[in-house]
């Protein structure tokens, strides 16, 4: 027998661990002497190795109780085991809820640096469009399969860029460079400024499309929304894309001028 001051300081738990265990029935002293003294024998002493291991690993006390509770020694090997598989499978849930929390935390980010607050309600019906989609790499990837023209090759390139709301160094950087396209809406798409902007997202873009400056231009259309309606990427309304194709267009323009020189 141990008594409970010393089952606590082996085990390097408080004694008011120890009672609250006894409190909610998870563990009772083996004996409580007349002057109130608890002591333990080596079965709960193997019984309170069990929790300590259980709890640090995710189990809360409840599930713990649940699983300790009127086990027979020839059922406890497969109590185990499933209990410890349903532990499995409830972190995963857990870990695809926080990812694709993340995704949407990084989406509303970046989507709030590019067109404020003021636009918010497109973007939650944009994310409840995307609850049954599944993840991938901690984002959700765009969808192709309306593209019939798009070849195979094609598509798995559009699949490799950066998405807003990723948290790639790319996206990030991508993010920057529509951030700055928007601060300058208010001003002349053909400013030094704004042409120098227009070189780098232009020489980015292509980059990232690997040089299909074909794919590149369709792309560009494809997520191009209607007037007034919801962008279908995030953040990137029809205003917007109007001054960037004002910004890259000059800037295209004028770059063809100066080889012609």
């Amino acid at each position: 027998m141990i008594r409970i001051g010393d089952l606590a300081k082996t085990a390097n738990i408080s004694k008011r661990t120890l009672y609250h265990y006894e409190h909610i029935g998870l563990l009772q002293p083996t004996r409580v002497s007349e002057n109130g003294y608890r002591f333990y024998d080596n079965q709960a002493v193997i019984r309170l190795q069990k929790i300590l291991l259980l709890k640090s690993i995710g189990y809360t006390l409840e599930q713990i109780k649940e699983l300790l509770q009127n086990q027979s020694p020839a059922d406890e090997h497969d109590h185990w085991i499933a209990s410890l598989h349903e532990q499995i499978e409830l972190i995963e849930r857990k870990k695809e809820e926080l990812s694709r929390k993340q995704y949407y935390l990084r989406s509303t980010l970046h989507t709030v640096r590019l067109k404020g607050t003021e636009h918010l309600q497109d973007l939650m019906q944009v994310l409840a469009a995307m609850n049954d989609r599944p993840l991938s790499d901690g984002i959700i990837p765009a969808e192709f399969r309306e593209e019939p023209s798009l070849t195979v090759e094609e598509v798995e390139l559009l699949k490799r860029l950066p998405i807003l709301g990723g948290g790639s160094n790319k996206a990030e950087e991508l993010v920057r460079l529509l951030e700055q396209a928007v601060s300058l809406m208010a001003s002349s798409p053909y400013s030094s400024e704004a042409q120098t902007l227009a070189g780098r997202l232009y020489n980015m873009a292509l980059d990232l499309f690997e040089g299909n400056e074909t794919l590149l231009d369709r792309y560009w259309e494809m997520i191009r929304p209607a007037d007034g309606a919801t962008p279908v990427v995030m953040g990137m309304d029809s205003a917007m894309m109007s001054f960037v194709d004002e910004m890259i267009g000059y800037y295209l323009g004028h770059r063809e001028e100066n080889r012609h020189e």
